[in-house]
């Protein structure tokens, strides 16, 4: 336990929470800048297993924030790149991928016996997929979600809470939201948001009480919200 023995000494988790999280199976749809910040942080805390979902290779700009590739990675895969560095950060984690992009179609192989899900992507459309799925088969997925210089995150669980579809009614429009390559990001909010998301990951598996809201934040402008959200009464996913 020597590893762990500072997550061990922390009271909120304690030996009987990190015997939890080694005992979980946490899924990270997308290994970017807010898929690799949540799966560097899950690997490095001991989640038992942790499976990736990505089908995207490494380009020029994708330096500037996402924290597991570097220059020497250019053109490769970024499902192969992560798995090779996560697997030298921690040989005690099970760490398996998949190198697809995720669908209707596949998110049973990839989500299936998960005891969590959370969400790296940069598109509505996994997202959705991700949200339904677990909705389905009652396991918690944890939404994120980065523009510019501001991200979000909500913590979506099954018959307690309401889901992705109950925030942002899936409809055309959704789909072709403004992108980062459209509107820039600045480097730092995917590493603070994915930060969260893996905080708010731990809390979940080990028991302890989690945020309810819909955490906004904007580094530029220093603003922090909290929003609480309801189940829409006519969700077509949870209502």
């Amino acid at each position: 336990m020597n590893r762990y023995c500072r997550n061990v000494t922390f009271s909120e988790i304690g030996p009987d929470g990190q015997r939890k999280l080694q005992e979980s199976h946490a899924v990270v749809i997308g290994t970017g800048a807010l898929g690799g910040t949540i799966a560097l942080h899950l690997v490095r805390a001991g989640i038992g297993t942790v499976t990736l979902c990505e089908n995207d290779t490494i380009d020029m700009h994708n330096i500037q924030r996402q924290l597991l590739y570097t220059e020497k990675d250019i053109g490769k895969s970024k499902l192969q790149i992560s798995l090779e560095k996560l697997r030298a950060m921690n040989s005690e984690v099970a760490i398996k991928g998949f190198e697809e992009f995720l669908s209707e179609d596949n998110a049973k192989k990839i989500i299936e016996n998960a005891d969590i899900v959370l969400d790296g992507t940069d598109s509505m459309v996994p997202r959705y997929i991700m949200n339904k799925y677990c909705i389905n088969n009652n396991i918690p997925y944890i939404y994120g979600g980065v523009l510019g210089s501001y991200g979000m995150t909500l913590n979506i669980i099954p018959q307690k809470s309401p889901c992705l579809a109950c925030v942002f009614p899936p409809s055309k429009a959704m789909e072709h939201l403004p992108t980062c390559a459209e509107v820039g990001i600045v480097n730092t909010v995917p590493a603070i948001i994915g930060s969260i998301q893996a905080t708010e990951c731990m809390k979940i598996l080990t028991g302890a009480k989690y945020s309810k809201d819909l955490i906004i934040y904007d580094v530029w402008y220093q603003s922090f919200d909290k929003v609480p959200i309801k189940k829409r009464k006519n969700c077509p996913v949870c209502g």
